[in-house]
């Protein structure tokens, strides 16, 4: 397998990875994101001001993780 294939089967599987979290709904509290990301609290609360493109809480304040998985995807 070379190198463009092996790129297309992770985006595949990506995408795929993002439909399924969307049916599910799964939620990350901002801790969980913070921790998935390797950063602060904090960072994350000053990536919701300053980056447009930053995934948004829902009204609970957690954040979906289809929108986190295509937000990782799209950097």
């Amino acid at each position: 397998m070379n190198e463009v294939e092996l790129l297309n089967r992770i985006d595949t599987l990506a995408k795929a990875f993002t439909q399924l979290s969307n049916m599910m709904g799964a939620r990350l509290t901002r801790e969980q994101l913070a921790e998935r990301l390797g950063v602060s609290r904090q960072t994350i609360w000053n990536r919701l001001k300053t980056d447009v493109k930053f995934p948004r809480p829902g009204k609970d304040g957690k954040f979906l993780l289809s929108d986190v998985v295509a937000w990782e995807l799209d950097r």
